[in-house]
């Protein structure tokens, strides 16, 4: 190992290979959620053009609702990552700059565990959904676990960024 590698203000190694890892996940995100966006636009307008035309389209209500529940809850995540989240930590420490990195910590364990019971909440939805075959009423009779899945999955990608951004705090070092 070298002196500068053993000075990187960025962490070790492993630090690295999971900063990369959670950037390439996030960008696989992000590209999923432009997918779901443009699947909801997709689906809206084609629901109005078949009800313009008198066509059953009751199943495209329900594409609507599947696609803007991946898109809020995956899009939440990606979000997260890019801090584009307005909260009130921002305000705290640029209020306080001594003690930003304890308004990062307080920050982090506070959303840490809102997102832990979020997501234990998210799979309990989706088990029980998938347990009971629940389907929508339309003619398609989509399987609703599809939609409450998207909250177990998007809360813990959102905590998987979360992690990420709280390590890069730690090992960025303050100007």
């Amino acid at each position: 190992m070298t002196e500068s590698s053993a000075r990187s203000p960025s962490g070790g190694r492993c630090v690295q290979a999971a900063q990369h890892a959670a950037t390439t996940l996030g960008n696989t995100v992000g590209y999923l959620s432009a997918v779901f966006m443009i699947v909801m636009a997709a689906s809206i307008i084609l629901g109005i053009v078949m009800r313009t035309t008198h066509i059953d389209n009751s199943w495209t209500y329900d594409v609507d609702l599947f696609a803007l529940s991946w898109l809020a809850f995956v899009g939440a995540s990606f979000t997260a990552l890019r801090e584009a989240h307005v909260t009130s930590g921002i305000a705290l420490e640029n209020m306080y700059p001594r003690s930003a990195r304890i308004m990062h910590i307080l920050r982090f364990i506070i959303i840490a565990g809102f997102l832990v019971v979020f997501t234990i909440s998210g799979y309990t939805q989706f088990s029980d959904s998938l347990l009971a075959h629940e389907t929508t009423l339309d003619v398609m009779s989509w399987p609703v676990w599809i939609p409450h899945l998207a909250l177990p999955v998007g809360t813990l990608l959102w905590l998987i960024f979360e992690v990420h951004l709280f390590v890069r705090r730690l090992t960025t070092p303050r100007s």
